[in-house]
């Protein structure tokens, strides 16, 4: 029988993941908006500064689930992880409906809402990949379009659900339009399901191309890497999927010790402290350099819709594999910093129009890269253990960010001089990568195998 490899099913898998990923990484490019109605609930009991933690929290309890969220997935599977995900989602949103503090909301709101965001954008971004094997730098693509998705269309739905129902209404019925992505979890089979069927039919010797169950097999298990990079990493068994291997068999801490996962973790914390607050100070520059908010709005959501085009391009430009795809990363890296400084530079309509191109076309795509990177560089079988334990840094690389744009904005009184900073960062962050790059492109100019 052959396997739904690159066709078929493969196809409804990915659709299902981008559904996923709308309501996980869009929704979180929508806090803002909940926010805003947060702080109108609470005006004169709490300072809106003090408000805005319980949202931090949620992104930076986001990353601290990162390990759990892994072990969970290989655990319990992509399907059940993404009921789990949705239902912490749904639990989250009914306790900001009633949460009378900033402790409740903490512990009511952030804490399931953050493990709901991480588990479930995680199954979506994982749950293609048996599925895959040409074009699984497209499917990865097409599936990080559903952030563009969500943040395009979860604003104005949360908007008219505030306006007409008031603020536990429109979280009571939110909670409720998430549940309805359970269908869509339900569709997320297991590569299994088919090569069980398949143990009932004999297998024709040299179906090669077409999904062969021998075949499929035996080419996953040739992406385990053996390098001195890798050797201190426990091997997985062979990535058999006619198996499912236990989850402390396949998921490993140590790998957070290899050191091409320590520059790729390297390279994308410091570019986190650049990059997750540009959504938040490009409405604030925008503001300063004396465009309506009405427009800055319009461009925002405009941003979303680029997004989606953008993140496919980089899958399918991946799959083409004309350069590497940790050069492709590296790229992106540097041009989402340098159209945030020519946003700097220019301080007007045009730059935050460049501003806006950078960070929705180049900047978003980075976090669609980094699966294929991992992949790229450790094999197939530590993808995970990689994603997770990178999750964790990358959060507190969210507070600092934070905190460290409050501070310069404080001296200075100036957005300008923050979007100087942000884009300094992000080009600096791209730097980590270039002595790996260089000496991968001069070994091959010597005609000798990259590293």
């Amino acid at each position: 029988m052959r396997l739904p490899i690159d066709r078929g099913w493969a196809w409804v898998v990915v659709t299902a993941c981008t559904a996923l990923f709308a309501i996980s990484a869009g929704a979180g490019k929508c806090q803002g908006v909940i926010m805003v109605e947060v702080i109108d609930k609470f005006q004169g009991v709490y300072k809106p500064s003090s408000l805005l933690w319980v949202f931090m929290s949620t992104f930076i309890f986001d990353g601290l689930f990162g390990p759990l969220a892994g072990y969970l997935m290989l655990k319990i599977g992509h399907r059940w992880s993404a009921f789990l995900g949705l239902f912490s989602l749904v639990v989250g949103n009914i306790g900001l409906a009633y949460a009378p503090n900033i402790i409740a909301m903490i512990i009511c709101h952030s804490i399931p809402t953050g493990f709901g965001y991480m588990l479930t954008s995680f199954v979506a971004i994982m749950a293609s990949s048996p599925y895959f094997v040409e074009k699984k730098a497209l499917a990865v693509g097409l599936t990080t379009t559903g952030s563009g998705i969500g943040a395009f269309a979860i604003p104005p739905i949360l908007r008219g659900l505030f306006d007409a129902f008031g603020f536990s209404g429109a979280l009571l019925i939110y909670g409720g339009f998430s549940v309805q992505f359970m269908c869509l979890a339900a569709l997320l089979r297991p590569i299994s399901y088919y090569t069980k069927k398949s143990k009932k039919l004999p297998t024709p010797a040299g179906e090669v191309a077409s999904g062969n169950v021998k075949d499929s097999t035996d080419q996953t298990a040739e992406t385990d890497v053996d390098s001195p990079d890798t050797r201190e990493i426990e091997r997985a068994p062979s990535a058999n999927i006619d198996t499912e291997n236990k989850a402390k068999e396949k998921f490993t801490w140590r790998v957070i010790l290899v050191p091409k996962m320590l520059m790729i973790t390297m390279c994308s914390v410091v570019y986190m402290l650049g990059f997750s607050v540009t959504y938040t100070c490009i409405p604030a520059f925008a503001r300063e350099c004396g465009i309506s908010d009405k427009l800055v709005s319009i461009l925002m959501a405009v941003s979303g819709a680029i997004e989606i085009p953008c993140r496919i391009g980089n899958g399918w430009l991946a799959d083409r594999k004309i350069i590497t795809t940790t050069a492709q990363f590296a790229i992106c890296v540097f041009l989402a910093g340098f159209f945030c400084l020519l946003c700097a530079i220019v301080s007007n309509l045009a730059g935050i129009i460049l501003a806006i191109i950078g960070v929705s076309a180049v900047g978003s795509s980075v976090f669609s890269l980094e699966p294929l990177v991992f992949r790229e560089l450790l094999g197939d079988s530590h993808v995970t253990s990689s994603l997770a334990m990178q999750a964790v840094p990358q959060c507190v690389s969210f507070a600092v960010s934070t905190l460290i744009t409050g501070v310069i904005y404080d001296r200075t009184g100036s957005w300008r001089t923050v979007f100087y900073c942000i884009s300094a960062i992000m080009m600096v962050s791209s730097t980590i990568t270039w002595p790996y790059l260089f000496k991968n492109w001069y070994k091959r100019r010597q005609g000798t195998t990259p590293s």
